[in-house]
């Protein structure tokens, strides 16, 4: 008797996880055929024209290193527009929309047209180190300001300083090597030099 139970929840689980393969296999298909139908393009289209005429900025989020500036403009308009930053320390902008990254940190940019107001985050982000010097075996770490985004590190030579996803540098032998940064396509370097 208990040999036919197990027999049936095994039947039955395996009729489960067959449903659950078929469904997922479906939805695949599904979403494959909608997105060559004429009902999809017709649809992105509509959604397409709708962005062309409404009112928008050309970016909603900007990622600056310090230093680095950004136009930023009103989409499909022939009005007066009024830039102005929440944090000019942060980001400033001019009359035009030039926007400019001065410090690390986070700020918006508004574009005021008639009586609405369109909104832009920028970030604006720097490594905290430029060079350092460490012994082999000591370790430093490095850290992107003005973004809590995943990073992506990479030492040009390993065999003198390795760096861990977390941009904890260590110094394996005497020598130089650059320790890069990639984050929101931006790119950052450190010179590291390891002395005895």
């Amino acid at each position: 008797m208990k040999q036919c139970d197990r027999t049936k929840k095994e039947t039955l689980f395996r009729i489960f996880i067959k449903g659950i393969m078929i469904g997922i296999s479906l939805l695949i298909i599904l979403q494959f055929a909608y997105e060559n139908s004429s009902l999809y393009f017709r649809t992105n289209n509509i959604v397409r024209r709708r962005a062309l005429f409404s009112l928008h900025l050309n970016r909603n989020d900007i990622y600056l290193k310090k230093g680095e500036e950004f136009h930023l403009y009103v989409v499909a308009l022939n009005k007066r527009v009024s830039f102005t930053s929440t944090d000019f320390r942060v980001a400033g902008v001019n009359f035009n929309g030039r926007v400019f990254g001065y410090q690390t940190g986070n700020a918006f940019i508004l574009a005021k047209v008639d009586d609405r107001i369109l909104k832009c985050r920028v970030h604006v982000l720097d490594i905290n180190r430029k060079h350092i010097t460490i012994s082999t075996g000591r370790s430093k770490k490095l850290n992107i300001l003005g973004t809590n985004s995943f990073v992506r590190w990479k030492s040009s030579n390993t065999e003198v300083v390795t760096v861990s996803m977390f941009g904890r540098v260590k110094g394996k032998h005497k020598g130089k090597a650059t320790v890069s940064a990639k984050v929101k396509g931006k790119t950052f370097s450190c010179e590291v030099k390891v002395e005895n």
